[in-house]
C-alpha cells in the first residue's frame, strides 16, 4: 500500500511541477496548462497546424506558401517539373508564369525517364544551373533573380529542341 501511496505522491508532484505524466495513469493534466505559442503570441489551436503570420487583411503575406516573393525579404519560389509525353514530345511546367525580383528558391523535379539538367539564361547568358538529375529525382537552390526575362531549358542531347523549354518574367 505504502508503495501505491508514493507512485501517487510521484504523479501529484509531476503534475504540479509541470511534467509530462504517462498515458493511462489516471493523473489529469495540470489545471491552466498553456497551449504552444509562437512568435506572434497567439495559441495554436492544433499541434498539425503550422503558425503563418498574417496581414492586416487577414490573408497570408505575399510570398508565403509559395507565393510571388516580396520586398519584405521572403522568397518566392518556383517548381520546374520536367516530363516526357512522348519520345518527340518533352515538356518543362513551371508553377507560375512569373515572380518578383529578388530572393526565390527555384525547385527542379524530374517527372519523366530519362536524365535531365535545368539550364537557366537571361540575355545569352547562364543565370544559374542545375546539374544533370535522374528520373524521380529533385534538387532546389535559392537563387536571385533580377528584373528581366529568363529561358529555362534542358541542355542534354536534343531536349530542348524537342520541347523542354519554358520562360520565366522576373518583374
Amino acid at each position: 500500500m505504502s508503495r501505491a501511496l508514493a507512485a501517487v505522491g510521484v504523479l501529484i508532484l509531476l503534475c504540479a511541477v509541470g511534467f509530462a505524466v504517462p498515458a493511462g495513469s489516471g493523473a489529469a493534466k495540470p489545471q491552466g496548462a498553456a497551449k504552444a505559442k509562437c512568435k506572434q503570441r497567439h495559441p495554436h489551436k492544433s499541434k498539425r497546424k503550422r503558425c503563418r503570420k498574417r496581414t492586416s487583411s487577414g490573408s497570408a503575406p505575399t510570398g508565403a506558401g509559395g507565393g510571388t516573393g516580396s520586398p519584405n525579404g521572403v522568397p518566392g519560389r518556383l517548381l520546374a517539373t520536367e516530363r516526357e509525353v512522348s519520345p518527340t514530345d518533352l515538356r518543362l511546367q513551371l508553377s507560375r508564369p512569373s515572380l518578383a525580383a529578388g530572393s526565390a528558391i527555384v525547385k527542379q523535379y524530374h517527372a519523366g525517364s530519362d536524365p535531365h539538367n535545368l539550364i537557366s539564361e537571361k540575355s545569352g547568358s547562364v543565370a544559374f544551373a542545375f546539374g544533370t538529375l535522374d528520373p524521380g529525382g529533385d534538387q532546389r537552390q535559392t537563387v536571385t533573380l533580377a528584373r528581366g526575362t529568363y529561358t529555362l531549358y534542358c541542355s542534354l542531347l536534343d531536349h530542348r529542341s524537342l520541347g523542354m523549354q519554358a520562360t520565366l518574367t522576373v518583374n
